[in-house]
Order: structure tokens, then sequence, then C-alpha cells
């Protein structure tokens, strides 16, 4: 157990910093509440973002168990990967906060969104493309799911070990997508108007949001980083 709550401690950074993403709760909101099937659209969108992230989070334990037997060591390489991390994440939320971007409707985005949703596996297959796309549109979630994922790789830890870590990391980090299949399938006909407020209060404050937790989780990386290099 104190090598699982070592492990966890240290990915949780990783795991909240790819937990706040308004965009993927704001795009999860706006298209499965007005569906005929919201409890379906949730779920394949829930689905298709699970697909991904293990995905990433296997691509990222595969690169870290290779980075393992770099002479550098284990502490060094993942110190110079979290600086680089952490100036990553301040780029992104000075972005964030100083250039204000339209959203766009076409390509995959566009694509997906102009899928047909009569039937049930139509629908089912829409919001799992959805899901899925939307992740993996998603870069500074797809980074911070990959880096954890390579230090959970760099620690070599046994099969059950990092199965357990790679479960509580997909919980923190899917959050945003699993509160609102639950409240979708607990109260179906009642959930849209439970979040809407939600929703207005993501397209209203959460670039600010973003930007708070990535200066921080950025300031956080780059600080931790140069202390271990």
């Amino acid at each position: 157990m104190p090598e699982l709550y070592s492990l966890i401690a240290s990915i949780l950074p990783y795991a909240l910093g790819a937990a706040v993403s308004p965009i993927i709760l704001a795009t999860l909101l706006t298209n499965i509440s007005p569906t005929r099937s919201p409890r379906l659209a949730s779920f394949s969108y829930l689905f298709g973002s699970i697909i991904f992230f293990l995905i990433a989070a296997f691509a990222g334990m595969y690169i870290g168990s290779g980075l393992s037997t770099v002479a550098l060591g284990v502490i060094h390489i993942g110190a110079i990967t979290e600086v680089v991390l952490g100036s990553i994440l301040v780029i992104i939320a000075l972005k964030t906060l100083f250039i204000s971007e339209e959203p766009r409707e076409g390509g995959l985005m566009g694509f997906v969104g102009s899928l047909r949703e009569d039937r049930t596996f139509s629908t089912f297959l829409k919001f799992f493309y959805f899901g899925f796309i939307t992740f993996l549109a998603s870069f500074t979630t797809d980074i911070l799911v990959l880096q954890a994922g390579a230090i959970i790789g760099l620690s070599n830890p046994g099969f059950i070990l990092a199965a357990e870590t790679v479960i509580i990391l997909g919980l923190i980090t899917l959050l945003l997508v699993e509160v609102p299949f639950i409240i979708y399938l607990i109260f179906s006909t009642r959930a849209g108007n439970m979040l809407t407020p939600a929703l207005n209060w993501v397209v209203n404050y959460g670039d600010y949001l973003t930007t708070i937790a990535y200066l921080f989780l950025g300031f956080f990386f780059i600080i931790r980083g140069f202390l271990f290099i």
C-alpha cells in the first residue's frame, strides 16, 4: 500500500490538471442534452473518452518503461520532463488569458457533429466518436495523461499496482465526463435543466479556471523539476 500511495501522490497533480478541461464539459453538455437519448449519448461519450484515455496512459507507460533504462536515471528524466511540461502549461495558460479564439466547427468535430443519430447504434457511434475526438483534440489533457503514464512506467510497478494507479488516474481525469453521465443516468428528463447552470458557468468563466489551474501546475512542475535535476 505505501507504494500505491507514493505513486498516486506522484501522478495526482497530472490527474487534477487533466481533469480541468472546460471544453470537454462544454462539448458534452452542448451536444448531449438535445438528443433523444441522453443516457445512451452520455454513456457513449464516456466510453469514447475512456478508450482514448487508456491509449494515452498506456503509451505513456510504454515510453516511461523504456526511459527507465536510460543512463540519466529515473529521477533526472522525470525532473527534466516536469520542467518541460511546466513550461508548456505556463505558455498555454498565458495564451488562454491573452489570446481569444473562436470555436471552430470544421475538421473532425464538424464531421462528427454531422453524423446521424436516428437509430440506437448510430447514436452510440456518433457520441463515442465525440468523446474520443474531444479528448484527442484536448492537447493539454493528452500530454498530462501521457506524462502521468510515463511516471507510472518509470517506476516499474507490478501489474496490480499499475492497474490500480491507472484506474485512479482515469477516475480523476474523466471526472467532468463521469459526473454528467451519472446525472443523466439518474435524472434523464431533468438532467438538461440541472446541468444548464454548469454549462453557463463554463462558457463565462471556464477560461479563467483553466488559466489559474495551468499557471499553478506549470510553476509547480517547473519548481519541482528543478529541485531534482
